[in-house]
């Protein structure tokens, strides 16, 4: 019991770091906010989740599950919602705006492929960035 209750906090850990990174992250409006505010991000990734964004940005899919699964506080949902930020960003993100998109659009796809539920916005989301990408 004490097992899946450490596991259920981790969940819950991840979750709301994701969703206030998502929530924090503000449009640019000059390279230098950008900076800050993926500076700011990666340091909320690397305290909790270990890794930063470039980690994430060269993690190739083969090994999702391995990464994922060593991370207790990551279930679909939570993998789902950093899919969510790397779109969040790549739809700001002047310089290099395509590799966020791109990881965005693997992740989702992962999901699709791995999760047992399925969900209408995540489709809608993966044929935007087909669209785009």
């Amino acid at each position: 019991m004490e097992q899946k209750d450490f596991i259920l906090r981790e969940i819950e850990k991840i979750s709301t770091l994701l969703m206030y990174l998502i929530g924090k992250f503000v449009p640019a409006k000059s390279i230098e906010e950008q900076q800050l505010t993926e500076e700011l991000i990666n340091n909320e990734l690397k305290e909790h989740y270990g890794n930063d964004l470039n980690y994430i940005l060269k993690l190739e899919e083969k090994d999702f599950e391995t990464e994922f699964s060593q991370n207790k506080g990551f279930n679909f949902e939570n993998i789902e919602l950093l899919a969510d930020l790397l779109y969040t960003i790549g739809n700001d993100n002047i310089e290099i705006q395509l590799a966020y998109l791109q990881k965005a659009l693997v992740i989702y796809e992962y999901i699709d492929k791995k999760s047992k539920t399925f969900s209408f916005e995540r489709i809608n989301k993966i044929n935007s960035l087909k669209s785009i990408i």
